[in-house]
């Protein structure tokens, strides 16, 4: 659902931040509709389930700790239920290091800065 914004970045074109933002609320509206459905029915179409690591990295991007919650939340959803994962703070390490490959580098530690920000409040 927003792999046209990554591949943007990657070749150092910004996005549109309004857009952008409108465009995470849609998705995570859909998101937070699938994952209330049991496992079994997720559909894997990321139109109807977008990805929770894009969710995420939008997130990051916007620099926008609300929207990060949300994100962080559809992802230990998501974690929860694979056997034998990752844990979320390492798939929110994870996450945060790709983007940090393909932003600018002045952005790059405001972006650690915020998912750090995450790490603490999760706890343990």
């Amino acid at each position: 659902m927003f792999t046209d914004v990554f591949t943007a970045l990657d070749q150092g074109i910004l996005p549109d931040w309004s857009l952008l933002g409108r465009r995470f609320d849609m998705a995570m509206t859909k998101k937070l509709a699938v994952v209330k459905l049991p496992p079994c029915f997720w559909m894997q179409d990321p139109k109807i389930n977008p990805r929770a690591d894009q969710l995420f990295k939008v997130a990051l991007l916007l620099k926008d700790i609300d929207r990060c919650g949300l994100a962080v939340a559809a992802l230990a959803v998501e974690v929860a239920e694979q056997k034998n994962g990752p844990s979320l703070d390492n798939v929110i390490r994870q996450v945060a290091g790709e983007l940090q490959d393909i932003i600018p580098t002045a952005e790059q530690e405001s972006l650690w800065e915020l998912a750090e920000t995450l790490l603490s409040s999760a706890g343990p």
